[in-house]
């Protein structure tokens, strides 16, 4: 497997992958961090960096460039899923923030 990066297009645009060190890097922000030898995953915002619980598999002839449909599809699906995480963990954040200043102006 070469390591570098490899462009998956998603309908109109392209989803950004590349594999370095053992990880495979899946988008821009947000970004998807998969250790293939650990499966231990994240997605990283622009704020932080979140625990993903997820199990990824992907196998190697994959990550090679065979199939690249399948690639793709699975592809668009994690980083679909990773992309609604960060969006809700963002909302949640800002709910939080705005409850925090409503109650310390009541008081």
């Amino acid at each position: 497997m070469e390591e570098g990066a490899v462009l998956v297009k998603e309908a109109e645009k392209k989803i950004p992958m590349k594999i370095e060190e053992g990880k495979l890097y899946i988008g821009d922000m947000p970004q998807l961090i998969v250790d293939l030898e650990t499966q231990e995953n994240y997605i990283r915002t622009e704020e932080r960096l979140i625990s993903y619980k997820k199990r990824i598999e992907l196998s190697p002839d994959l990550l090679a460039g065979k199939r690249a449909n399948v690639l793709q599809t699975a592809l668009e699906y994690y980083y679909a899923q990773a992309c609604e995480i960060a969006e809700g963990m963002k909302i949640a954040e800002e709910y939080r923030q705005k409850a925090n200043t409503t109650v310390r102006e009541k008081r």
